[in-house]
């Protein structure tokens, strides 16, 4: 999968969508962020069938109409991607594999060419080896966010 000319393929990891919801009242930089890149023509969010799930859980587990808002235009957004096997195998050294979801995550990254935004420590050693572009949510911000 090829983002379109000028486009930037992402994945958002589950903790950036919390870090947004969990407080509503809050407008933070990345509730901000979020919002940045779902009206922009130059992000194409990519993600898999548990990253979606995970999008719904924590918008149940953090209701708000925001939360609702942002999940249900994540889902939209995002083109779901069929991980091979042979992506979830060449992850497998970098995300131990109790942390299945993040490995898949990484795995849909790799097959796609996306950049993973997460804070989650777990990932640290897929960005340290340059499997896949991995970014802070800061970084993130200051890349999108004017």
């Amino acid at each position: 999968m090829a983002a379109d000319r000028g486009s930037e393929l992402v994945l958002l990891d589950t903790n950036v969508f919390v870090s947004a919801i969990k407080d509503p009242a809050k407008e933070t930089d990345t509730f901000r962020l979020l919002v940045r890149i779902l009206r922009s023509d130059d992000v194409l969010l990519v993600g898999n069938e548990v990253l979606v799930r995970e999008y719904l859980r924590y918008a149940e587990a953090f209701p708000s109409p925001t939360a609702a808002a942002l999940a249900a235009s994540l889902v939209e957004r995002t083109q779901l991607v069929h991980v091979e096997d042979r992506f979830l195998r060449a992850c497998a050294p970098y995300v131990p594999a109790e942390r299945a979801a993040d490995r898949l995550h990484a795995a849909t990254c790799l097959q796609t060419g996306a950049a993973l935004v997460s804070n989650d420590r777990h990932v640290r050693s897929l960005r340290a080896a340059g499997v896949v572009e991995v970014l802070t949510t800061s970084e993130a911000i200051r890349r999108w966010l004017p």
